[in-house]
């Protein structure tokens, strides 16, 4: 996988992470952050959940996967139908410090098993079948777009 990618994850997660606190405040939408890092512990998981629905329709699958490609942020205030949302609060953990640690932990297994295994495919509800690659490419962008959220990057 490109080592920009494997970056992102192993260096720039854990020294944005360090200025997160209980008290940070978003800059849009309503997430604390402890459930903004439960939500994404949940995601470094999710291609692991044997998802098959797919919400988005065939005709712009490719147009989504190109988005992920591209340079385009995630828009702000996105809102993800419940249904098919991660739960925020599920057994969440309340030591932020805690949380990090779990982010940290999930995502570096998350991108050991994507290197590992870059055959590896699995249904995302909004862009189709992924690859290795494309899994990346969405968490990075998913991560970048919450992480931003909070005005850490």
């Amino acid at each position: 996988m490109e080592k920009n990618l494997n970056n992102f994850f192993t260096n720039m997660l854990v020294n944005v992470l360090i200025n997160l606190t209980t008290d940070s405040k978003p800059e849009w939408g309503t997430m604390t952050p402890r459930q903004m890092l439960n939500h994404l512990i949940q995601s470094s998981k999710m291609m692991h959940f044997g998802n098959s629905i797919i919400l988005i329709k065939e005709k712009h699958i490719k147009q989504s996967i190109a988005f992920l490609y591209s340079d385009k942020e995630i828009k702000k205030g996105l809102v993800v139908p419940k249904d098919i949302g991660l739960n925020f609060d599920k057994d969440i953990i309340q030591d932020i410090e805690e949380l990090k640690k779990e982010l940290i932990n999930s995502t570096n297994t998350m991108i050991v098993f994507l290197n590992k295994n870059i055959n590896f495919k699995a249904i995302h509800p909004f862009f189709g079948e992924l690859t290795a690659e494309q899994w990346l490419l969405f968490q990075k962008k998913h991560f970048k777009h919450h992480l931003n959220q909070f005005g850490l990057l």
